[in-house]
């Protein structure tokens, strides 16, 4: 059954193809990647990785510390997985958005550590 996490997970990735047509390419791979992965997690797993992932940075992603684009998120994630390569799209391109699409990316990562919050408790 697909969480209410995972439906905002894929919108939020068709919202980035959007944002960023020039990957186009490596944001469908991602998409796909996770779309596949959804289908056979039955425990759970992409939920429990994400939110363990971001539960060091719980407290700036609940106050919108945008010091989390500007930290070396390495330490977070490996560089080959897709936390790693959506977080590293979003800061690199972080202070060309607009406040408009800042505070919908805000919106989405926290309503996706949330939701991923919510399942696990």
């Amino acid at each position: 059954m697909e969480t209410s996490f995972y439906k905002n997970l894929k919108l939020f990735l068709k919202d980035l193809i959007v944002v960023f047509p020039e990957d186009d390419e490596a944001l469908q791979i991602i998409s796909t990647t996770i779309n596949l992965a959804i289908i056979e997690d039955t425990d759970n797993l992409i939920i429990k990785k994400f939110y363990k992932s971001l539960l060091p940075l719980e407290s700036q992603i609940n106050s919108k510390d945008i010091s989390i684009f500007s930290n070396d998120i390495s330490k977070y994630w490996p560089q080959t997985s897709y936390e790693y390569r959506l977080f590293y799209k979003i800061q690199e391109n972080w202070d060309s958005f607009s406040d408009h699409n800042q505070n919908i990316l805000w919106d989405y990562i926290i309503v996706l550590f949330n939701l991923a919050k919510g399942v696990l408790s």
